[in-house]
């Protein structure tokens, strides 16, 4: 969507150009590993639950990760999202890195718990969550959908939105206004760029600089 040099500020001050407020669309997770450098893609949806106490056979819940696990349906490299609804268990860990990979994803993001950090990292894909441990999910937790809407840190997120994620957090874009806000993202990048031209140049003081580029 945005060339490779895009960045964080970039992607909030477009919001904030368009009026969005940040609790609409910032999330306050942070790569945990295999992270190098910014990562952004259509959000792929998953969101999971406690089934503990669920009067079912688990297996049969927690297979239902492999209707998704096809290439056609990461075919959008997107980067995926899970809403984990517990802070005990570990909702993901290197086997489940490397098989999004492998579909085409470009990172995994989640307000929830990862395990394997050191084998996913030398995996190198980028893992945003909230903690790690070494808990398994078997018989207690389980992936239950995806592609649906889902809630992370008050932002609501629907398989339609585009995303950007990097050591400075998550952000949201909503799908209604990508068009709006590539368009601002790119001219605010050609703007940043300028100011950084005329301040390393020295050829004008820094009030002719505010004065021509307005605030930064």
């Amino acid at each position: 969507m945005l060339p490779d040099d895009i960045y964080m500020g970039i992607v909030y001050d477009s919001l904030r150009i368009m009026g969005e407020k940040y609790k609409n669309f910032y999330i306050n997770i942070k790569p945990k590993c295999g992270y190098d450098s910014i990562i952004q893609g259509n959000c792929f949806t998953t969101y999971g639950e406690v089934v503990e106490d669920w009067d079912v056979d688990y297996t049969e819940v927690d297979n239902i990760r492999l209707e998704m696990y096809k290439l056609d349906v990461f075919s959008d490299n997107p980067i995926v999202f899970l809403q984990a609804n517990d802070d005990k268990v570990a909702h993901s860990g290197d086997i489940t890195s490397l098989i999004y990979k492998k579909l085409g994803a470009k990172g995994f993001v989640t307000d929830g718990i990862v395990r394997d950090i050191d084998i996913i990292d030398k995996l190198q894909f980028p893992v945003f969550c909230r903690d790690e441990n070494p808990i398994d999910a078997i018989d207690y937790w389980a992936l239950t959908k995806f592609q649906n809407t889902i809630e992370i840190d008050g932002v609501v997120i629907t398989p339609n939105d585009y995303s950007f994620a990097s050591r400075d957090g998550v952000i949201i874009v909503r799908s209604d206004l990508k068009e709006k806000f590539k368009k601002i993202a790119l001219e605010q990048l050609e703007r940043e760029k300028k100011v950084r031209f005329l301040i390393n140049e020295k050829t004008k003081t820094f009030e002719q600089i505010v004065e021509e580029m307005g605030r930064w």
